[in-house]
């Protein structure tokens, strides 16, 4: 029997197992060593190469399920959007109950209108002239208002309204200033210095009266003058000037009585009358005439019952016989 001792069976396999590795190492192909490249000019880089970010492409699509019951379904957030017929109608809906509001709220309807500068026409003729009770003020035009009151009311020289929020109506007139009154037919006018007649509103002292026996001469009116909201004169302006002259030729409370064939003339208090005829030609010289010819009938104790001075080259009186 040998010294050496037979191998275990371990170290035989690990004897296989290095046999196997040196024999794959053999058959391997001896490989030369392989100097790196730096950068020169001769390579086509300078530095080491960047490495390019990756960019990745999603394509986003819908997918129309049908039926919606399949599995796979796309999840999505609600879209808001504008509907601007929508819009519209609701603002169209404010609007309409804005103004219903505006055009039935008594906040904004009249009650009686602010009126200045009236001396012989009542405020309340006025007001019922206008009709404002109860109109919404969106709806008044002023113009239209000054229009309709000058109209009625020929009085009213000239006419101012404004109209303010929420229901306020202001109205400042201006009056004509009636210089003397007409009386004819049982019926009575004041007359302004424009020859324009109007109803008498008030006692007013100190005026001229005309007791006229039929309706004067129309006067002569301009039509490219003639203000359409005014009524036409009912007198010559010249012939009622020369009327307001005569107050101080003719007694107190004495009417002066017109008559269409001998014009203007007055009944004296000593008792004759007096036929002056037109006044508006020479009438400085017939007033003058007949001082000097009352003068000469009281010197000489005459009691004329009437004194002609229409024509002042040819006066003339007579008495009874």
């Amino acid at each position: 029997m040998s010294e050496k001792q037979n191998p275990t069976r371990a170290e035989l396999v690990r004897q296989r197992r290095a046999a196997e590795r040196a024999e794959k190492v053999s058959e391997m192909p001896v490989l030369k060593p392989v100097q790196p490249l730096r950068p020169s000019k001769k390579t086509s880089f300078v530095g080491g190469a960047k490495r390019k970010p990756k960019t990745r492409i999603y394509a986003a699509e819908t997918l129309t399920l049908n039926p919606p019951n399949e599995a796979l379904r796309s999840i999505s957030m609600p879209a808001i959007r504008i509907e601007w017929r929508a819009a519209s109608a609701f603002l169209t809906i404010l609007l309409g109950v804005a103004l219903y509001l505006m055009w039935t709220a008594p906040y904004f309807m009249v009650t009686s209108p602010q009126i200045n500068g009236n001396q012989y026409l009542a405020s309340e003729e006025i007001s019922n002239a206008l009709d404002l009770s109860g109109t919404p003020i969106f709806s008044l035009v002023p113009q239209t208002l000054e229009r309709r009151l000058l109209l009625s009311h020929p009085s009213l020289k000239t006419v101012e309204i404004t109209v303010g929020l929420p229901n306020i109506v202001s109205v400042y007139v201006s009056e004509r200033v009636p210089v003397l009154i007409w009386q004819q037919d049982s019926g009575m006018a004041w007359i302004d210095a424009e020859g324009i007649a109007f109803r008498a509103n008030a006692q007013v002292d100190g005026l001229i009266t005309v007791s006229a026996l039929g309706p004067p001469p129309a006067p002569v009116m301009d039509a490219a003058t003639r203000n359409e909201l005014a009524p036409p004169a009912y007198i010559d302006p010249a012939v009622v000037a020369s009327l307001r002259a005569l107050v101080a030729f003719v007694p107190a409370g004495t009417p002066i009585i017109y008559d269409p064939e001998s014009a203007l003339g007055w009944t004296d208090p000593r008792g004759w009358t007096v036929q002056l005829g037109d006044i508006t030609e020479d009438f400085g010289l017939k007033l003058r005439l007949y001082e000097t010819m009352t003068n000469w009938f009281v010197q000489n104790n005459i009691r004329p019952v009437l004194v002609n001075i229409e024509y002042p080259h040819t006066p003339y009186y007579r008495t009874e016989h």
